[in-house]
């Protein structure tokens, strides 16, 4: 920047009017570090947007004065210490080096302060200093801050220290925790077992929680224990740290407490629990899952990752016959009965096969529409026949999805019914059908045809002209994807 320019954007940050000055500080972004005291001296001005530009600009300077001229704002009132901060960590490793001397600072905030930096930064070219500040710190604030720090450096040579800090002031303890964990190192499994009894609720749950994300497999039968004295809180946070270590053992007591969490709690707990119940395989829990499913709205998009969560920890429990039993209770919400048909086909449970059959003739267009795809998905000789039948059903949403069944099958005792379907003589005498012919649902005739096409292309081709012109111009769109010849 050529001088006259800097004198004059240096000349109007003292101007009457705050835009001008404004302006002016802003400008100086571009400038060296013949800018920074001006800029640092604006930071006092007045006026809010002068002081967010002046910040903004010596942010822009990266360089060791900025660093150096900046620290001494640590010092100031509270707004100048947090815009000194703000600074700093935007230099980022430039500033670290000078930061050493603050380590040692009288005034414990400047310490503090110094030690969050680094943390921000996550460099440090001097981490025994900070594990001394961890150790002989006489401020409960700073020793905790250098705990954090630490676990953000990932400093592994100071696990002894942090491990002996997890009997410290409770804060610095919480801290040690924190920073054990980021370091997710099984030497500090024992030490953290032992704070299950530690006479603060909030050093027990962050011990179980720290047992959880370093996924401590020893600590699992200790956590299991724990659950039964623990309370609501606790107690959800054990359950959530078993989960997470692995499969839940099964131990007295764990069931009931997943069960109470899965009824009483919020969402998220539940689906913890619900994860808790699949893993131990907790029969009597499936009735109260498929109640949850079925208290959510599936059209809407914020349930559908939790829906397939619970579709998920029902497949865990295979076709038993708990889960069966659901297609015959009518207590049962709507929603998670679909849930559970839907399963049945996934699965492919043979068992469930005549109570899915018998769900065909529910009143219900959806119950009869997943139990067809089910069914298909089964595909047993029994099945194929009520897909057949279900052809002719008076919705044509369920006609589609019984084709799309059939045609998924693809085998040769679905073509005549096929066949069937979209002939015109046909519609004179099956009043029933007749609906397909005359309705302008076409979708439903392009599936009678994909299916036919997938099934047997050239038996179908060969009697394509028994059929109207309309019906033989859908046909005309599939010949090209069958690579077939009409």
């Amino acid at each position: 920047m050529h001088i006259s320019r800097l004198h004059t954007l240096k000349s109007n940050l003292t101007h009457e009017d705050p835009a001008i000055r404004r302006a002016a500080a802003e400008d100086l972004a571009d400038g060296d570090e013949r800018a920074i005291y001006p800029l640092i001296k604006a930071l006092r001005d007045e006026n809010f947007g002068v002081q967010d530009a002046a910040m903004r600009s010596l942010m822009s300077i990266k360089s060791e004065s900025t660093a150096y001229m900046v620290l001494p704002l640590l010092r100031e009132s509270t707004l100048l210490r947090n815009t000194a901060l703000i600074i700093l960590k935007e230099l980022g490793k430039i500033a670290v080096p000078f930061l050493y001397i603050l380590l040692d600072d009288r005034d414990d905030n400047v310490r503090k302060c110094s030690l969050d930096l680094i943390h921000d930064i996550q460099y440090c070219n001097y981490p025994d200093k900070i594990v001394e500040l961890l150790i002989g710190d006489p401020n409960i604030n700073v020793r905790a801050a250098a705990a954090k720090t630490i676990g953000s450096l990932q400093y592994k040579k100071a696990i002894p220290e942090l491990i002996t800090s997890l009997t410290d002031d409770e804060w610095v303890s919480f801290s040690a925790l924190q920073a054990l964990t980021a370091m997710h190192e099984e030497e500090s499994i024992d030490a953290i077992l032992d704070l299950l009894k530690h006479p603060s609720e909030t050093i027990r749950c962050a011990a179980i929680d720290a047992l959880g994300k370093i996924r401590a497999l020893k600590a699992a039968e200790s956590l299991a224990k724990h659950i039964a004295s623990a309370k609501t809180y606790e107690k959800i946070a054990a359950i959530k740290s078993l989960i997470e270590i692995g499969p839940v053992p099964s131990v007295p007591d764990i069931a009931d407490a997943l069960m109470q969490v899965l009824i009483d709690e919020d969402m998220e707990n539940k689906l913890i629990a619900v994860k808790g119940l699949a893993s131990i395989k907790h029969e009597h829990a499936v009735k109260p899952i498929i109640d949850l499913a079925g208290s959510l709205d599936n059209a809407n998009p914020d349930n559908e990752d939790i829906l397939l969560s619970i579709k998920n920890a029902l497949q865990s429990f295979g076709c038993s016959n708990h889960l069966i039993d659901i297609l015959n209770d009518r207590t049962v919400k709507f929603r998670g009965k679909v849930m559970a048909i839907e399963n049945m086909g996934d699965m492919k449970c043979t068992g469930a096969v005549p109570l899915l059959i018998d769900l065909l003739n529910s009143d219900s267009r959806d119950i009869r529409r997943s139990s067809i795809t089910s069914l298909g998905k089964i595909d047993s000789d029994e099945s194929k026949e009520c897909l057949i039948t279900a052809l002719s059903d008076h919705d044509s949403h369920v006609r589609k999805t019984a084709v799309l069944s059939l045609g998924k099958i693809a085998h040769m005792t679905a073509f005549e019914p096929l066949i069937r379907m979209l002939h015109n003589e046909q519609y004179a005498f099956e009043p029933l059908i007749r609906m397909l012919h005359n309705e302008q649902y076409s979708d439903v005739i392009d599936e009678c045809i994909n299916a036919l096409m997938s099934i047997n292309s050239r038996l179908f081709l060969d009697r394509v002209k028994e059929f109207d012109s309309t019906i033989q111009e859908h046909v005309s769109r599939y010949e090209s994807s069958f690579n077939v010849e009409a």
